[in-house]
């Protein structure tokens, strides 16, 4: 996925704002180097199994900063592959991104072209040259 970091939040812990095609939210920066201010390709890690989600009544698929948690972040995804059932990852298409999470709750009412929504306490953010 495509982003551009706006800005350095807190640089101890890595956690950056961004924008991307599909939204804004704040991430924890993953990379070998420091975090800039600048465009990036990376691959988004939702880090923690999802518990939780539900079908999207949305038409389109989009990533959201929670403005009460600075970290937390709402996903609302396409689901474009399902692990088999010793591989509770699922992908999920993001706007251009593809984000991937462990999804074991009611894993088996997911199909593919699902929009699916969930809330993560926070995503990682991996950097990678193209």
């Amino acid at each position: 996925m495509r982003i551009e970091i706006l800005e350095i939040v807190d640089p101890l812990q890595g956690v950056v704002s961004f924008r991307c095609g599909s939204g804004t939210a704040n991430g924890f920066w993953k990379g070998s180097r420091s975090a800039e201010v600048a465009e990036f390709d990376v691959e988004v890690e939702v880090p923690e199994e999802v518990v939780e989600w539900v079908p999207s009544a949305s038409a389109s698929t989009s990533l959201s900063g929670i403005v009460e948690d600075s970290f937390a972040v709402l996903v609302v995804g396409e689901v474009i592959a399902c692990g088999s059932d010793d591989d509770p990852v699922v992908e999920l298409r993001v706007g251009a991104g593809v984000i991937l999470a462990e999804i074991t709750d009611r894993r088996s009412e997911l199909s593919v072209g699902d929009l699916i929504s969930f809330r993560t306490p926070e995503i990682h953010l991996y950097p990678y040259d193209v």
